[in-house]
């Protein structure tokens, strides 16, 4: 027996079925103590929450105080953490156990003790405080998001065990997932309206639904990831090192590149998120060992910084919308045989401004969209691909023969800081002297200079600064990622003569391809790199890869999706993956589909015919029934003017609040009453009228209450005998 210091005033009776409450707050903990634990401690940590809800409900009927479950539930975490940690602790156990088994029981404990005390505390404050009941409603919700977790960010095929099994049914699992989110909704709806009146239980759903509908709507129709001013690479886009792999994202603004060219956003919470799909018509190992796709270039120094260029006729090759017809782009179309051309299909799985392609365009056309519930939009672009060794270039005169002095100025121009000039005369002091006068030599040892001397970090911001990449440069540790180092480059080329622009876009190692034709462009592989013009040859990539990174590499794990979204921008997904034997789920669903409307057809039929039979049924077959069916044929009809007794209230009280309207209601009443009681009473009630005809009687005195409308609707409502209790 409980002292009076815990007692607790609450309701005598129980809560009603603390079995479905206890089942919800299980299922969960399940659920969300699978993925990070054994087994075997997921279902103890359901065992736990099935038990501390089952305790909670005692406890609440035993009138324990609010004050004294939570505090109990809470010191008995704690001190259920401290035993198991000495259990753990204990060599005598182990000894006896073994390790392995001495650490499968501290697990089951760990999780079975959170989950028991959690749900102690969670249950009693739903039973006190029926606000509380949000609780409950946001774990069940959370699990059933948790169970589907895997498909966010676009990654439209995972978890695999459920992606694929909708694909090989020719369901987009998307479709599949949103049923799993309006089912957490309908659930979360339902634990908070448990226990309320069906007006306000109803009312709660409708809320809940229009709520999750209207975010639905919302996310799907805004990517949530992308900058509203349309921000991207040139505004701080981290972007991973491609031949590293160095994950992208973090990271403060970039101050050497201009604003608002918009690639998507490179938060760090959506590098993983897919931007594009690009499906190659031919296979293609460009030089530099990764995928160069420019979205946009710059080089023109404006006495701050580099932005791109505004002089007419420079670097059209890096700037272009989206195409509306078969056009070239302009720019140098390169002939020589270390560029091979291919053609790729570019799928946008994200909004851009404008168009990326792989480096060097030449010619881009429209497509129509393979998959518009997917893709943004499609373009086919082909490209000639710089292909062969590096070495073999070695020689070539840097530049354009064509270009005049404004031009090489344009591409030679920098910040008027000493420091880049003589670091620039220290490396090229470091190569052989046979070699100072070659353009991509030079190149190669500043690349090779900042790869040994710097470290790729997120971890520093040189933003508003006057000149963020000498801050960089020139700083004692140089951690930066690929805007400082593309840019450093870049300064530190220029001041050796050679002319040289940053561009900008998305770098994708080679090996990504894995065999396939089909290449998954993320956004976290937004990137920055330097890029020299060498004479006869254009612009080849300067790619600055440091030794040393506080960046923990990212290994590229995307091939199944990889490989769908090419499917899929080939038109070619949904057929292969119908080619499952067996009957397809989505073929019996449209059959079930076409019988609908005879369904409901049917079903208007039967509510109409059960309308009927409860209306005329005790005229048309009178008997010992009969003052039961007379009692329910009148109150149909009542039902069906909107006149309906109220939960609670006794039949003879709606009977008299009527009788100003429906006099023989009344007497009807009485003799169904009586009936019910045992009264053998003959049944002749009122001005000798049989007993089984006071119903359509009762009709009749509605008709001359009733407006005219009103009766028609009642008379039409097949399912108005519903509502007559």
């Amino acid at each position: 027996m409980t002292s009076s210091a815990f007692a607790l005033s609450v309701p005598d009776a129980a809560p009603p079925r603390p079995w479905l409450h206890a089942l919800v707050l299980a299922a969960a903990a399940l659920v969300l103590c699978w993925p990070v634990t054994l087994a075997s401690s997921a279902f103890a940590g359901a065992a736990g929450a099935l038990f501390g809800t089952f305790l909670a409900e005692r406890l609440i009927l035993a009138r324990w105080r609010l004050w004294v479950l939570i505090s109990g539930s809470l010191a008995g975490g704690v001190l259920g953490a401290f035993l198991v940690g000495q259990l753990l602790d204990s060599a005598t156990l182990g000894e006896l156990l073994s390790p392995t088994r001495l650490l499968w029981l501290g697990e089951a404990l760990t999780y079975g003790g959170l989950c028991f005390f959690g749900s102690v505390a969670i249950r009693t404050l739903a039973i006190r405080f029926r606000a509380a009941l949000a609780l409950e409603g946001g774990l069940a919700v959370l699990a059933v998001a948790a169970t589907v977790s895997a498909h966010r960010d676009g990654m439209i095929a995972r978890p695999l065990e459920v992606s694929d099994w909708f694909w090989g049914q020719g369901i987009d699992p998307v479709f599949a997932f949103l049923g799993v989110g309006l089912l957490g909704s309908v659930l979360f709806a339902g634990i908070l309206a448990y226990g309320r009146s069906a007006k306000r239980a109803l009312l709660q759903l409708l809320v809940v639904l229009i709520l999750g509908l209207f975010l639905a709507l919302r996310i799907h129709s805004k990517d949530p990831t992308l900058d509203p001013k349309g921000a991207g690479a040139a505004q701080g886009q981290e972007g991973k090192d491609p031949r590293q792999g160095q994950g992208g994202g973090g990271g403060g603004q970039n101050q050497n590149q201009k604003p608002n060219d918009d690639l998507p956003s490179n938060g760090q919470n959506s590098q993983e998120r897919p931007a594009a799909v690009v499906v190659f018509h031919k296979d293609v190992v460009p030089a530099a060992g990764a995928f160069y796709f420019r979205h946009g270039a710059f080089s023109q120094f404006n006495g701050t910084r580099l932005v791109e260029a505004t002089i007419p006729g420079l670097d059209p090759d890096a700037r272009h919308t989206f195409p509306v017809e078969l056009e070239a782009i302009p720019g140098p179309q390169h002939e020589a045989l270390d560029r091979s051309e291919v053609a790729t299909d570019v799928a946008l799985l994200t909004e851009h401004s404008r168009m990326f392609a792989l480096a060097d365009a030449t010619v881009v056309e429209p497509m129509a969209n393979p998959e518009p519930a997917r893709f943004r939009r499609a373009y086919r672009v082909v490209s000639k691909v710089l292909v062969g060794e590096y070495q073999q270039w070695m020689g070539l005169e840097p530049g354009d023969p064509t270009w005049d002095d404004e031009t090489w100025a344009h591409y030679t121009q920098l910040p008027k800081d000493e420091r880049y000039y003589q670091l620039a005369s220290d490396i090229k002091a470091s190569v052989k002297e046979e070699y100072q006068d070659d353009p991509l030599v030079l190149a190669l040892a500043v690349k090779s200079y900042l790869e040994k001397s710097s470290t790729y970090s997120f971890k520093r911001s040189y933003a508003g600064t006057e000149d963020p990449t000498g801050d960089f440069l020139f700083s004692e540790d140089r951690r930066g990622y690929c805007v400082h180092l593309s840019h450093s480059a870049a300064y530190l080329l220029r001041a050796l003569g050679v002319p040289t622009r940053v561009s900008a876009g998305y770098a994708i190692p080679t090996s990504n391809l894995a065999g396939g034709s089909a290449l998954l462009i993320k956004q976290g592989d937004a990137h920055a790199w330097a890029e020299i013009y060498l004479a006869g040859l254009g612009w080849i990539p300067i790619e600055v890869t440091p030794e040393k990174t506080d960046v923990e590499p990212k290994r590229f794990e995307e091939k199944d999706l990889q490989q769908l979204l090419g499917e899929m921008a080939r038109k070619e997904g949904r057929n292969q993956r119908q080619a499952a034997s067996g009957p397809k789920l989505i073929d019996l669903l449209k059959k079930l589909w076409s019988y609908v409307p005879w369904a409901l057809l049917l079903a208007l039929a039967v509510s109409y015919a059960i309308k009927l039979w409860r209306l005329y049924g005790p005229v048309l077959f009178p008997g010992k029934k009969a003052p039961r069916l007379a009692y329910r044929a009148a109150l149909d009809r009542l039902a069906m003017f909107g006149l309906v007794r109220e939960h609670g209230e006794p039949r003879e009280r709606f009977a008299q609040r009527v009788k100003d309207r429906v006099p023989s209601f009344l007497p009807l009443t009485q003799a169904h009453v009586g009936s019910a009681f045992g009264s053998r009473a003959p049944f002749a009630t009122l001005d000798g009228a049989r007993l089984e005809r006071l119903p359509l009687r009762v009709g009749q005195e509605l008709a001359t209450v009733v407006p005219w409308w009103r009766r028609v609707l009642g008379a039409l409502n097949p399912l108005s005998w519903w509502w007559s209790r």
